[in-house]
Formats: structure tokens, sequence, C-alpha cells
């Protein structure tokens, strides 16, 4: 099982338009995916059209068992274990227990249905501490969704002090798996000159492809589609695609 976390210490920068869809892209190459929601703005749910749900909090507070908590979501080989705004009073009561860094990850282990999941993949909240760096802990990569706007790469860079502190206090073992331009509009000087400066900061880290800025996805939100869903031929379709084929290739 190989874990992802998708972060950014940046709000608005696409990370849950892109764990749901990397998730839903995984599994649709055949690959067993669950989908962890650890933002409680629990938007996971809102995006595949299902139902706000505390599982979450009843996986780490209430101790239930995984197979309790997960949810199917109509999708083939897609699996959720939904969040609300309960996972923000999860993160309090596990801070004032003194839980470990490793109580999610640890939770994670197990079968669903007696499936082998191949890729977890977590959605995390953009504050700092607490349930945010236990997401992290349980990754074996991250991948960083970056607008490119100037906030959202100084918010990409304070997500690596975040991770280099893990390594350093924690003994974490994961690394960035890929930084991903999204809401890129190369009709803009800024959005050019911002995606150049991305470059410069991450170097190789960087993909080489860009998610464009796209009313289809705001479209697939209000729908409750991923955009393999509403539009499989459309541009946008076509950059997640690539971050798909990037996880399995690289992610071992």
């Amino acid at each position: 099982m190989i874990t992802i976390a998708i972060a950014n210490q940046k709000g608005g920068v696409g990370k849950t338009t892109t764990a749901v869809t990397l998730a839903h892209g995984l599994s649709v190459k055949g690959k067993e995916v669950l989908l962890v929601d650890a933002d409680p703005q629990g938007h996971c749910a809102l995006f595949l059209g299902l139902t706000q749900e505390p599982g979450l909090f009843n996986l780490l507070v209430g101790e239930m068992p995984l197979r309790d908590v997960v949810r199917t979501t109509r999708r083939s080989r897609l699996w959720l274990l939904p969040g609300n705004k309960r996972s923000g009073t999860a993160a309090s009561v596990l801070g004032a227990e003194g839980a470990g860094i490793d109580t999610l990850r640890n939770a994670l282990i197990g079968r669903i249905d007696g499936t082998r999941l191949d890729y977890v993949v977590i959605d995390t909240s953009p504050s700092v501490g607490g349930l945010q760096e236990m997401a992290l802990y349980a990754a074996d990569y991250v991948v960083i969704p970056v607008a490119v706007d100037i906030a959202s790469i100084a918010g990409a860079l304070q997500l690596t002090e975040t991770l280099k502190r893990l390594k350093a206090q924690s003994g974490w073992r994961g690394g960035i798996f890929r930084v991903v331009p999204t809401f890129h509009d190369e009709q803009t000087r800024e959005s050019r000159e911002n995606l150049a400066d991305l470059r410069r900061r991450f170097g190789e880290m960087v993909s080489d492809y860009v998610i464009h800025r796209a009313t289809l996805l705001r479209e697939c939100v209000a729908m409750g589609q991923t955009v393999f869903e509403m539009d499989p031929k459309s541009r946008a379709a076509e950059e997640y695609a690539m971050l798909v084929w990037e996880v399995l290739d690289g992610a071992r």
C-alpha cells in the first residue's frame, strides 16, 4: 500500500480537486484506492456527490475499525473515508490526549471488505500542526499543488520546512513526489512569471505539465463528478491523467 498526501500550507490551490481526481484516476486504472478526507471542510464527499460524515473523527477518536467508517463511492475500486467539521474536533482531542504523530498512519492499516488497498490518497488541511502533520507523517509521498501565485508558492515553501522538521524530529521517511502547478493562465504575464519562479525554486520536483485554470473543474464540483466522468477528453482531464500516470510509474 502506497500513501500519498496532497498538501500545501496555503488554501485555495486545488488540493481537494487534485486529491479526488488522482484517487479516481488511479481507481479507473484498476487500483484499489481509499480517499481520506483529513480537512475539516469535508469537501471530498461533496466533490464526489456524497454526504459528509464524521468518519475520520469516528476512526481516530471513537476508535471504530477502518472498515466501519469507510464508504463506497458508487465508483469501482474507489472508497472514501469522509470527514466534516468534527475532524477539527478530533485534532483538538488528540492533541489534548498527547496522541502520537503515527496515530493516523496506524489507524489506516487494514483491509476493507477483504480488499487489499493499493493506494491511500489523503486530502489535507492547509493549517499546520495536529491532523495535517499526522497526515504528512502517514504519507510515503507528498504531492504539492501550487496555484501559480506568490502566496501559494510561499505556502509550498512553508510546507517543505514542515517536512524537514518531520524528518528531523519524527524520523519521517517519505518525500516530495511532485510539485504540480495549478490554476495556470498562460495568457497573463503574472502567471507565466510565477510559474518560472516556481520552477527556479523547486527545480526538477515541478511537473513538466501544468493544470490550467478551467471552468470545467468548477462545474465538476457542482455536479459531484470528477473530470474523468464529466469530460474525459478535455484538456483538464488530460492534464490530471499525466499525474495519475506519474504516480503509477514512479510511486513505489
